[in-house]
This record gives C-alpha cells, structure tokens and sequence, in this order.
C-alpha cells in the first residue's frame, strides 16, 4: 500500500515539472516572435484639386504575416494615424493607389501610407499637400478722382494653387460689386495692376473690387468707394450788343467752362427790367462751350432793354455780365391776320387788318405762307397794296392735303410786322397724289373711319404690285382673315401672314405688305368692300388692267374673294389661282 501511494507521488511530480516547462517554453516563443508589423512607403500625392487628391502606398514587407488592412490616413496635423481620415484599400503587398475626397479648398493636409497585420500598423512617411481655391488679392485705393474718371487697381498675392487667368476690377454703384456690373480686364497672374476707370457720372458714388479669376472660380478683394468730383454751373460772358435796329439786335458771348457738365442750353435773355433771367425773353442758340451769336427780335422802338447770356447744364443756369442797348425810334406795323375761308385743294382767301402804322408809312401789305409755323415775305406771297385798315387776299397754287400757316405782313421804315398766325389744311381729292399713292376714296358720313373734321380714306399704291400672284402661300389654310368692310383690309392682311408665315412677296398678302413706295410701309391688301372702291374710281386712279384683283377677305379654306375689273363682278375663286393685286393703305 505504501509502495504504491509512493509511485503516485513521484508521478505527480513529474507531470507538474513537464507543465510548468511547457508553460515557460510558451511564453519564451510569446516574445520572442518572428513577425513584425508591415514596411510600407507613402506615394507622391498627384492631381489635387479643391477637395479630392490622389496618394497611395507600396508595401515592400507584409512582417511576415498577412496583411489584413492597407490605405492612407490623412490630417490637417502631421503624422496622421488611422484614428483620422482614411481609405481602405485592400493591398497586402507591393503598390497601390488611394482616392482622397471630402477635402477643404485652400487648406494644407498631411498624408501617410498604412498597413496592418496581425503585430500592428506599419506606415508611411508624412507628406504634406495643399488643397487648391479661390486666389487671394486686395483692392488698391481710389486715385486720381476727376468728374468721370479715375484709377484703381489691386494686387493679386496668391493664385490658389491654379494659374489666374484673368484679373481687373469690377465697379457698381452699390456694395461689393460682381463680374455682372462693369469691369476691367488688366492681364493675368500674380502681382500688382492698374485699371483706368472712364465714364463715371460726376459727384456719384461708386463701389470698386479687384477680381481674380483661376479655374476654381473667382475671388474678390476688399470693396473700396469713392465720390466723383461734382459738376458746378458753366461760366460766360456776354460780349457786345450790335446791330441794333426799331426792332432786333444781335448779340456775342462766350462759355469758357461747361461746369464739367454738357450745356444743353444756351442764348441771351432780356427785358426793360434789369437782371434778366431766362423767364423773361431769350434766344435758344444750341450747345456746348465757346462763342456763339443770337438774334434778338420782336423789340419796341425807343426801348431801352437788359441783355445777359444765360447757359444751362444739370447743376442749373448761370448768366453772364449784364449790357444795355436801346433800339432805334420807329416802329413796325401792328396788324391781325384774317380767318381763312373757301378752302379747296389748290386755293383759298385771307387777308389782314393793320390797327398802327409804327409812325411810318405802310409802304407794302399782303400775306405770306409756308408750310413751316412763321411764315415771312421771304416765303409765297401777296401784294395787296399799301396803307393801313383791312384787305383782303387770295392764296393760289396750294396742293391738296397740306397744313398751311399764313400771316398777314406789313412793312414800313422799321421793318416788317406780322399778324397772328392761322392755320388751315386744304383737302385732298381722288385722283390726287399724295402719300405714295393715289388717293382712292375719302371716307362719307357712315363709313367706318369717318371723321367730320379730319379728312380720312384710302390710298391706292400708283402700279399692279405684280403680273399675278396666288392668293395663297402653296397650302390650303384657314387664315381667319374674314373681314369684308372698310378698315378690315389691313386686320386681315396682318392675319394672312401670321398664319401663312413671315412676309414674303410670293403670295397676295405678303407681296402687298412689303410694298414701300413713298417710304410709308403700312400697305395691305385691300379688303373686298376697299376694293370695291378702288374699282369705282379705277378711272381717276389709273393703271388697272382689264384682270381679276385679289381681295384680302377670306371666302373658306381653299377659297377667297377677287372682283373682275372689267364688269366690276365680286365671287370667290380657289386660293391657287393667280390674279393682280393693287396694294393699299389708309390717310
């Protein structure tokens, strides 16, 4: 018994010696470990851009045990670890690349190359890369101020990773202006530049950035503004009165400075009353600087006036020194004109009153006329004696359908008096020429268009547009061009060829539109009742043929309304067939 429980023993032993030799055996492999972590070298980082760039790595030793995970990590803090951003590549050996993304522009990175296996993470070295933005530039103070100019400029100090391609300044009257206001272009790259600034309005304020464009996009400097130079009133002298008659004088100043402004008035104003303004009576003699003469008229003999030259710009109206002159004694004749009365087209009756002869025989008398306001004896007139009270005259050889204005004269030592101006306007008659055409018809009581006191009608083009032309633009249409009466021939006109398509002289409507004789370019094709018209004066108008005529009414879709100028029948006919056509428009 005892020799047995003695071999238990020392078998016991043994078996606690072999554990504990295999357990230290274990933990002296544990240390001792033949792997290490991979060797891995960071690629060069290629095609940066605002947020994205392009790295990588090449692992040269996996430490002898597999590769489980590979990529780069990347900070804005050197040595970036996988704890920060970072890819997944999938490599366990040799080189790989790496897609970056998610990046800031204008911002420096830092970027490693990683690998892992099972005894770590081996990396790269840390390179470092900066994102490309938007250049950075400042704006240049505003010199050299006028009334409508000045220089401006900026520097450009950065490029944003990208070349500029194009810089200037951009300028507005309000804040922080853009490429969408007015802008300079002044070259490219980096560095300093001047900008002229030209058509500026004087005393405004303006707002001005220097841009910079690089393929990012484009960046603006600081905004800076300033103020024109205000414009002041012009500066002149009145020179000399001269040439002084009963009733007119002639005068000379001079502008020496437009104030920075445009003159756009200038003259002499004068009165019996000293310091003269441009309320009282003035000359109007154009604009801009230096000499200029005015004619003064309509003055009473023995009077002694105050003359200034006056010019305006924006700013207002200044004068110039005041002159004094009075005019030489006599007088001209006072007279009225008469009304005038038996108006027709080529002759109608006036006359005058002379109520003062100025102190001087009335030597001459009549009436003068002209188709411009202020008719004198230097245009048509009459000779109607001498003397003072009424007289009476004939006025000859007018035209139909003009505005006259007529004045009753008299003359005597002082010059030439006028009448108060009367206006008439002789009627025009069919068969006349008058507008490029021929008159046609004139509007009665009950047409369309009729006005009492307005002479209105048609007017006929003076020749066939053409030999024949269809109706139609080569398809069958319905146009809507349905108007018959006077006044509906243009409405339908305009109808055919909004639906027929732009004007064109191949088909009736569109060949009348564009006919432009006498400049007017409101022709049409006369609708069926115009035409009617034009047929029943055929003979007055002339140039008609024996032929059938287009209408511009519309019968239905393939058919529309002519009339036959040898019987005067008005019918339908397929819009295919080619007939004359006479273009017309209203007075």
């Amino acid at each position: 018994m005892i020799k047995k429980r003695s071999i238990w023993i020392r078998s016991s032993i043994v078996i606690v010696a072999s554990f504990l030799l295999f357990a230290q055996s274990c933990k002296k492999s544990k240390i001792d470990s033949p792997w290490s972590k991979p060797i891995i070298t960071t690629i060069e980082v290629l095609n940066i851009t605002e947020t994205t760039a392009i790295s990588g790595g090449d692992i040269s030793s996996n430490g002898g045990t597999a590769v489980t995970e590979s990529g780069v990590c990347w900070s804005t803090n050197d040595n970036p670890t996988i704890e920060d951003n970072l890819t997944k590549d999938g490599s366990d050996s040799g080189a790989f690349s790496s897609n970056i993304s998610g990046l800031t522009s204008n911002t420096t990175y830092y970027v490693r190359a990683y690998a892992t296996n099972s005894e770590g993470t081996g990396y790269g070295s840390s390179l470092s890369f900066t994102t490309k933005g938007l250049a950075s530039l400042t704006t240049n103070e505003i010199t050299d101020i006028t009334l409508t100019t000045a220089i401006g400029g900026g520097n450009v100090t950065t490029d944003g990773g990208s070349d500029v391609t194009a810089r200037g300044i951009c300028l507005a009257t309000t804040e922080n202006p853009t490429l969408a206001n007015a802008k300079s272009v002044n070259g490219n790259g980096l560095g300093s530049f001047t900008s002229n600034i030209t058509g500026l309005a004087d005393g405004a304020i303006y707002y001005v950035r220097a841009y910079a464009t690089n393929s990012s996009g484009t960046s603006y400097g600081n905004s800076v503004s300033f103020s024109t130079q205000p414009a002041t009133q012009p500066v002149l002298t009145t020179v000399v009165v001269y040439n002084i008659t009963q009733t007119a004088a002639s005068s000379e100043s001079i502008i020496t400075s437009s104030g920075g402004a445009t003159v756009t008035a200038k003259g002499v104003c004068w009165s019996i009353n000293p310091n003269p303004t441009i309320n009282n009576n003035r000359t109007i003699d154009g604009l801009g600087t230096g000499s200029f003469y005015s004619t003064l008229a309509g003055l009473s003999s023995g009077t002694t006036y105050y003359i200034r030259s006056y010019a305006t710009n924006k700013v207002g109206t200044s004068y110039g020194n005041e002159l004094q002159f009075t005019t030489l004694a006599a007088t001209i004749p006072t007279l009225t004109t008469s009304i005038v009365s038996s108006i027709t087209n080529s002759k109608a009756n006036s006359g005058g009153n002379i109520s003062s002869d100025g102190a001087s025989t009335i030597t001459e008398r009549g009436i003068c006329w002209s188709t411009s306001p202020n008719p004198t004896i230097l245009n048509s007139k009459t000779l109607d004696g001498s003397g003072t009270g009424a007289f009476s005259s004939a006025l000859t050889g007018l035209s139909g359908g003009v505005t006259y204005y007529v004045r009753a004269y008299a003359k005597n030592l002082a010059g030439t008096g006028y009448g108060n101006q009367v206006t008439f306007k002789t009627p025009v008659v069919i068969g006349q020429s008058y507008q490029g055409g021929i008159v046609a018809y004139i509007f009665q009581f009950g047409d369309p268009g009729y006005d009492a006191n307005t002479q209105h009608g048609l007017i006929a083009a003076s020749v066939d547009g053409i030999s024949t032309i269809t109706w139609y633009k080569g398809v069958y249409v319905t146009t809507g061009a349905t108007g018959t009466i006077l006044g509906t021939g243009l409405s339908n006109t305009t109808k055919i060829i909004s639906v027929q398509g732009a004007t064109s002289t191949t088909y009736a409507a569109g060949f009348a539109q564009a006919y432009n004789a006498g400049t007017y370019n409101d022709w049409y094709l006369p609708s069926k009742d115009e035409l009617n018209k034009l047929y029943l004066n055929r003979t007055a108008i002339g140039g008609f043929i024996q032929s059938n005529y287009w209408t511009s009414t519309e019968s239905s879709n393939q058919f529309a309304w002519y009339q036959s100028f040898p019987d005067g029948y008005q019918g339908t006919a397929a819009k295919l067939n080619t007939f004359k056509i006479r273009a017309v428009r209203t007075f």
